[in-house]
């Protein structure tokens, strides 16, 4: 289905050269399958996810952290810190993420051997006790940092089979963040199935 050359508005214009690009570029096939209101609400729902990653983008910059490190900031984080804490946190997220990928995630295959994967997990529990590089001891309870540790090593696990992690280089914002909070709903109902 093509639009007749008088049918072209502003809209029309940007619908077609979007599903130009999807057709091309994305390997869509029967894009122009669809009627004009289906195409509409697919459009929708482009424009949100570049407003939400537009959103995720600017969220990054106004707290002074890359997208990978906020991934991290934002598993350890919790409601009502004070200033102080959410500063500690951006630090020890920022310091947690350097020491890992410099050192644990660099081992070959760390994902495969269950001692390499303990050592991962042991090394961000240590980290985040630490009265020196932990979170916050008077804002974080033992079954918080407890919580903090399986939810930084689950993301490391799926983010990081090597170092620099090709989940970050393929994935947006917007996907690392619904696939956080699916798994740490899934672990909440006791599902999970990572190591």
């Amino acid at each position: 289905y093509k639009m007749s050359a008088g049918a072209y508005t502003e809209d029309t214009l940007v619908q077609q050269t979007t599903a130009e690009y999807l057709e091309k570029q994305l390997d869509w096939d029967s894009v122009y399958a669809y009627n004009n209101e289906d195409f509409g609400r697919t459009f929708e729902a482009l424009l949100k996810l570049v407003q939400d990653l537009d959103e995720e983008g600017s969220r990054a910059i106004r707290e002074g952290l890359d997208e990978e490190t906020l991934a991290i900031f934002d598993l350890l984080k919790k409601k009502d810190l004070s200033a102080a804490d959410i500063k500690r946190i951006k630090d020890v997220a920022l310091k947690l993420l350097e020491t890992l990928k410099a050192e644990k995630l660099r081992i070959d295959q760390w994902r495969d051997k269950e001692s390499t994967r303990d050592a991962v997990r042991v090394a961000i529990q240590d980290f985040l006790w630490s009265d020196k590089t932990g979170l916050p001891v008077d804002s974080y309870t033992e079954d918080d940092v407890m919580a903090r540790t399986d939810d930084v090593f689950h993301h490391v696990f799926r983010a990081y089979p090597t170092v620099p992690s090709p989940y970050y280089e393929g994935a947006t914002m917007c996907q690392i963040r619904k696939c956080n909070k699916e798994k740490k709903w899934q672990r909440s109902a006791k599902s999970i199935s990572l190591p």
